[in-house]
């Protein structure tokens, strides 16, 4: 297990989320990424994307990492997005859970927990 190498990836993630960069989070992603989320499960890179990118309101939000747990299987990330979705306030809890290829190289799977 390689810890630096999944903090990158889960980093990429989240930075592509807080910028909307579509190429961070198509070098994090495995190309058969399986994505749970409260709102629905999307498979594969360009579904990931049009959900994750194009269909989403609006925002200026940063994810603000409180804690990152190792171990073999996965990596759990928890923390908060801060900021303003469609002008209005946002502060969310997030509990992600992510899972990589062999040679961790790729985010295979990604489950998403939020509690407003």
């Amino acid at each position: 297990m390689n810890e630096s190498k999944r903090d990158q990836l889960i980093d990429s993630y989240l930075n592509g989320m807080d910028h909307e960069d579509k190429a961070l989070l198509r070098d994090a992603f495995a190309p058969d990424i399986v994505h749970e989320h409260p709102v629905r499960d999307v498979r594969g890179i360009e579904d990931f994307l049009v959900f994750k990118v194009d269909e989403q309101p609006p925002q200026e939000s940063e994810h603000k990492v409180s804690r990152r747990i190792h171990v073999p299987e996965v990596s759990v990330v928890q923390g908060r997005k801060v900021g303003t979705v469609e002008g209005q306030p946002v502060d969310v809890s997030f509990c992600d859970v992510y899972e990589f290829n062999a040679d961790e190289s790729s985010i295979t799977k990604l489950s998403v927990y939020v509690r407003e």
